[in-house]
């Protein structure tokens, strides 16, 4: 039995970046249902064996509306990206899911670290969100690291959060060192080794490419961190 799958219609397209678009779709057969960190597969019609399987983390938690916020970079020559950007408002998509396990428990009982870069923000913003809705009983703590600094995402959006939120610790890093005066250029692996000082009393989630995720994985686990003390996703 094949995949269920619907048509979403595009209902907002936003610009975050110079590189990275924010799609707003809306389902048309049925609402979807999804924990925050969770993903979906959309279908392009594009590639020699159309169509092209993608998949896209949501931004932002449930809406009574049923959209799903979704946000992608465009990759150089990159056939499924290369699609989504063309798209405006009006036009459709198939998509199929949710899917995912990159999701954070609750209610928290220990303290959860975020270390995120570029556009693995995504779903780290969207458990983030829904995290901060009810005020949690364990520190938040996000680690975000950008290549550049018109590269960096909702930005604005997390130092609000944390001005408003005592429990959500918000830790940018520019990595060309293209920030303002005094802001981290440091890698996000030497933020986190001096922020937690070889402890493991906390919960590492870590979103990004396979090269940014498989050496803090390796670090974490020379920690001690077994393998349901961490949390990890990789998009590429």
């Amino acid at each position: 039995m094949g995949e269920p799958t619907q048509r979403a219609t595009v209902r907002r397209v936003r610009l975050l970046s110079p590189t990275v678009r924010e799609l707003v779709l809306l389902p048309l057969e049925s609402k979807i249902s999804f924990t925050p960190g969770q993903f979906v597969s959309l279908k392009l019609p594009v590639g020699e064996h159309p169509p092209l399987t993608r998949a896209y983390s949501m931004a932002e938690p449930e809406s009574p509306s049923g959209e799903l916020v979704l946000a992608f970079d465009r990759v150089p020559d990159g056939l499924g990206s290369g699609h989504l950007w063309s798209l405006k408002e009006g036009d459709e998509v198939v998509l199929a899911g949710p899917y995912g396990n990159f999701t954070a428990p609750q209610p928290l009982t220990v303290d959860l670290v975020f270390v995120a870069r570029f556009t693995g923000i995504v779903p780290v913003r969207c458990m983030i969100r829904h995290l901060l809705a009810v005020p949690p009983a364990r520190r938040v703590t996000l680690i975000y690291g950008s290549p550049t600094k018109a590269e960096r995402i909702y930005h604005d959006e997390f130092k609000d959060l944390a001005a408003r939120h005592g429990a959500f610790c918000y830790l940018p890093t520019v990595l060309d060192g293209s920030g303002a005066t005094g802001e981290e250029s440091r890698p996000e692996q030497g933020m986190l080794e001096s922020l937690w000082a070889g402890r493991k009393d906390f919960l590492p989630m870590v979103c990004g490419t396979k090269a940014f995720v498989r050496p803090l994985k390796a670090y974490l686990t020379g920690l001690g961190f077994e393998r349901k003390e961490a949390r990890y996703e990789s998009y590429d």
